[in-house]
């Protein structure tokens, strides 16, 4: 009696643990992800690897062009300057012509002249109309030739006045003759510098000038823009200046300009 109780209280449980685990679902699968496929590396674009060769070329030549014009530079420095050193020669032989041309003169007004005063008068008056012909047909190739002759004349004119009437033929045949001519600069003459007849300058700007002709000598003092030199020497490109107040120093040319 007591074994079929136990089993009539079994058949329920077995029954309601069998209705369980019919009603239990499946573990869901577990699903794996698998990695991302590297990607394909990027080709680089042709256009833009063009463009960059083509930049390379061009800084190279702009670097080329920088390194010629430097030399070009100082090349035409050197050119302005070896001018330079001839004006300053023909203005010391101008010079020197000048004073042989005045003794001549002087000389000859101690000679008996061989000309009249109407000759001399009738020898300007040509000279005169020569030189207007000469004015009117200059060109710049050629601007010094009336103004040298005109000089002559004017000398000319002056000796005539005191009767030297040798002395102004003399003079007016020079100005028959006359060339181009620098006109002559002023000062101290020195033949053993490179212009012996000091050339007028002035700075293109502030300018340091310096105990010797290079940046490693010390300053001595500046000068001003616009600031008026005499050009004394040369050493390369530095130019040996004196100003108006008698200072003297070295100055690199590309800091001068002339009138």
């Amino acid at each position: 009696m007591a074994i079929r109780c136990l089993f009539v209280q079994a058949v329920p449980l077995i029954a309601a643990l069998a209705i369980l685990a019919g009603c239990e679902t499946p573990p869901e699968k577990i699903i794996e992800e698998k990695p991302p496929a590297p990607a394909a590396p990027q080709q680089p674009d042709p256009q833009l690897i063009t463009a960059r060769e083509t930049i390379g070329k061009l800084q190279a030549e702009i670097a080329k062009l920088k390194q010629h014009s430097a030399v070009q530079k100082r090349h035409n420095l050197e050119l302005q300057l070896q001018l330079l050193e001839k004006q300053s020669v023909v203005a010391l032989l101008l010079q020197t012509h000048n004073q042989a041309i005045q003794e001549v003169v002087r000389a000859k007004a101690r000679l008996g002249s061989r000309h009249s005063k109407a000759e001399t008068v009738a020898s300007l008056a040509e000279l005169k109309l020569s030189l207007k012909n000469a004015e009117s047909k200059k060109t710049g190739a050629q601007p010094r030739i009336p103004l040298r002759a005109r000089q002559y004349l004017t000398m000319a004119e002056a000796e005539l006045e005191k009767s030297n009437f040798e002395g102004a033929s003399y003079l007016m045949d020079q100005a028959r003759r006359s060339l181009a001519w620098m006109k002559p600069g002023t000062g101290i003459t020195n033949q053993d510098s490179a212009f012996p007849v000091p050339l007028k300058m002035k700075t293109k700007g502030p300018a340091n000038v310096r105990s010797g002709p290079n940046r490693k000598q010390r300053v001595l003092f500046q000068l001003n823009d616009g600031s008026e030199v005499s050009a004394l020497d040369r050493n390369g490109l530095w130019v040996q200046i004196k100003t108006t107040d008698g200072k003297t120093g070295w100055v690199h040319f590309s800091l001068l300009k002339t009138d």
